[in-house]
């Protein structure tokens, strides 16, 4: 009977809490349970404990003056997903979706101090050199289109630009257009395979099982090979992307990332 009753009991919690990581989750940050919405934490103390947990745990995006690198710049004061210190105490909490963003599960106390450690960044950074207006024009003349997608024209070899001012800081623009194969997005990594008795074919990884595998070549078309059929699949290092070093001078480059700056999307 005891054991009877010890197993109803938990079959209650179970019923009550869902699952065990879901139990977690819930109770995994009190302030956000209770809808706190300014930060507890903003003192010289606060400020400083929560630099050194950011620049162990969010640098590697953001840059390790917040300036962004492959996440946004954190200096503006003004982001996508929410300003407020909530939202950016609720997107440290749980991630955002669709995006690089993990979430980062520390103590409140620790997330508020990171908020007021990015608070603390405001106007640091200035508005973004050059002029958004010339850049499209250098972005027409290389040609850009035939990979790149914004407002739905374009290609599609290469990742959509359509928000990139909002997914990319103004360092990282930089540095994809002068030395692309430093950081390759990993949903656009080419890989070449090679038919038995055929000729090799070259474009960006779709889709990989045992199986087979599947690629968007050149030409946009979408391509599909058994592994058997294979004598070869070579994984390459290098961006389908040209490096501009060189090909544009500096006036166009800044011309260029101020532009692509510029695009929010709606």
């Amino acid at each position: 009977m005891t054991r009877v009753r010890t197993a109803a009991v938990g079959c209650v919690l179970t019923l009550a809490l869902g699952s065990p990581l879901a139990a977690q989750r819930r109770v995994a940050s009190l302030d956000a349970q209770q809808g706190r919405t300014e930060n507890p934490y903003t003192s010289a103390e606060d400020v400083a404990a929560g630099q050194t947990a950011f620049r162990s745990r969010c640098a590697s995006c953001h840059g390790f003056d917040g300036m962004g690198n492959r996440g946004p710049d954190l200096t503006r004061d003004v982001f996508r997903h929410g300003s407020s210190d909530r939202a950016l105490f609720l997107n440290i909490l749980n991630g955002i979706a669709g995006t690089g963003m993990p979430s980062v599960r520390l103590s409140d106390k620790e997330m508020w101090q990171i908020v007021a450690y990015v608070r603390s960044l405001r106007r640091q950074g200035g508005p973004v050199d050059g002029d958004p207006v010339a850049g499209r024009q250098v972005y027409d003349r290389a040609a850009c289109v035939r990979c790149h997608w914004i407002d739905g024209e374009g290609g599609r070899l290469g990742p959509d630009l359509t928000s990139v001012g909002w997914r990319r800081s103004a360092r990282h623009l930089r540095a994809s257009i002068l030395d692309p194969d430093d950081d390759i997005d990993a949903d656009y990594r080419q890989v070449t395979v090679r038919p038995r008795g055929g000729g090799a074919t070259r474009g960006i990884l779709l889709n990989e099982d045992a199986f087979s595998i599947q690629l968007l070549d050149s030409l946009e078309r979408l391509r599909s090979f058994p592994k058997t059929d294979l004598d070869g699949i070579e994984r390459g290092t290098a961006s389908l992307m040209p490096s501009f070093e060189g090909r544009i001078n500096a006036a166009d480059v800044t011309n260029l990332v101020a532009y692509l700056a510029s695009l929010k999307g709606e």
